[in-house]
């Protein structure tokens, strides 16, 4: 049951949110586990959106050379400049060191923006994270202005000559996640875009996945133009950024979120840190374990979402929580009454993904094998999504490896939480 939480608390706000439980009632004097979706409505509205505050780094190392892979990232960066209006851009190339090709400006003269991009020329090994941070230090100081700011990088290899240097996929996850966590305090994300079959994705999916933005696997470079397209498109299509969901449970309450993105427990108030919200439906899925509780009705959390809208000035902006009430009962009848099996498909969905997901980053295979094959009978689940984690398990069976970067890309879009058109 929920009480409010139904319209925007501010006139000219365009955020909504509600939760929905996934039984109604619930036994008393037992202890109980209820799934919860947050549901986050984004609308657009009258007015226009601002400018994106955005930086592209394309990897310019000696494997950008195989296959004429930085030659179609140049062609796809262009493309890419082509659909931007009056917004802000930089561009940066990398390979053992960091070169500024375009100072970040408004895109006006894009000819000449262009001619930049054509100049990136192939060069030395991988100093992914020196460049990185280069970029988001730099892209920090525009940011003030904009409503999205977000740093893409296209990238085909490993660090090769980064400091410091790790020699195990743990080390270098947990510092990509570290990074990627910075960066998301200092109001920017990152879409991380990798290349071929050589770049370690257990780098590139932390480093999106905690900072707020997108992970795509492209496996041949001349898919860069489509996937950076969307790419933009998205981006466009932005309402607000710097969101936060809080989930504040009642003592006696445990909560766990389902989520790939930075989730921080501070005491009772458990904070998923979402980035920008595009315009449609969002879902953050979960589950509240409760003590034993006699009969009655009980608030077991408030949920509300803070954020930024620069254009009209709500900094720190935030909705009205959302009472989540349940009812104890030892009635079973009621019980079985109040069961939503909708929810509970949804947060299953989305649990057994993070199983997925955390088998894979873990070297885990057999696991997420296991894993992979439950979601592909999820009654939820899309035909596309289940057909393309089909594939992955037939390519499996024939190689005897799995594609953990294509399983790292899909299960991500996964757990977006995106509901297309049409989807209730």
């Amino acid at each position: 049951m929920i009480d409010g939480g139904e319209h925007p608390t501010q006139q000219n706000s365009r955020i909504d949110i509600k939760t929905e439980l996934s039984h109604e009632y619930i036994k008393a004097n037992s202890s109980n586990k209820l799934y919860f979706l947050c549901l986050i409505y984004a609308e657009r509205g009258v007015s226009k959106s601002g400018p994106l505050n955005l930086a592209l780094l394309i990897d310019a190392s000696g494997s950008m050379d195989e296959e004429s892979k930085l030659e179609k990232a140049k062609e796809a960066a262009k493309m890419f400049v082509g659909g931007l209006q009056e917004d802000f851009l930089s561009v940066y190339s990398f390979s053992d060191s960091v070169r500024e090709i375009v100072p970040s400006q408004v895109v006006s003269n894009k000819s000449r923006i262009n001619s930049a991009i054509d100049e990136i020329e192939l060069e030395g090994s991988t100093a992914l994270f020196n460049a990185l941070r280069r970029v988001r230090d730099n892209l920090k100081r525009t940011k003030a202005a904009s409503l999205t700011n977000r740093l893409i990088v296209i990238t085909d290899g490993c660090p090769t000559s980064d400091e410091p240097m790790f020699s195990s996929n743990n080390e270098w996850k947990d510092y990509s996640e570290k990074f990627a966590i910075e960066t998301i305090e200092n109001g920017i994300s990152i879409t991380a875009i990798g290349v071929g079959s050589d770049y370690n994705e257990i780098i590139l999916s932390p480093l999106a996945a905690k900072s707020g933005g997108d992970f795509k696997h492209i496996k041949s470079a001349s898919e860069l133009k489509g996937y950076l397209q969307q790419q933009l498109h998205s981006l466009q299509k932005i309402v607000v950024g710097n969101c936060i969901l809080h989930i504040i449970i009642t003592p006696g309450s445990e909560c766990t979120v389902f989520s790939h993105r930075d989730v921080i427990s501070e005491g009772n108030d458990i904070k998923v840190q979402l980035g920008s919200l595009e315009e449609g439906t969002l879902e953050v899925a979960g589950e509240i374990v409760l003590n034993p509780k006699p009969p009655g009705t009980f608030r077991i959390a408030k949920v509300f979402l803070g954020y930024d809208d620069p254009i009209s000035g709500a900094i720190g902006a935030r909705t009205e929580p959302v009472n989540v009430i349940v009812n104890l009962t030892g009635r079973v009848d009621l019980m079985m009454k109040g069961r939503n099996g909708r929810v509970i498909d949804r947060v299953t969905t989305y649990k057994t993904t993070m199983d997925v997901i955390q088998a894979a980053q873990t070297g885990r295979q057999s696991e997420a094998t296991q894993r992979i094959g439950e979601l592909t009978k999820r009654p939820d689940l899309d035909s596309e999504t289940k057909r393309e984690l089909e594939s992955l398990l037939v390519e499996q069976q024939k190689t005897g490896r799995l594609d953990t970067k294509q399983l790292l890309s899909q299960t991500q879009r996964i757990m977006e939480g995106k509901k297309k058109e049409g989807e209730s």
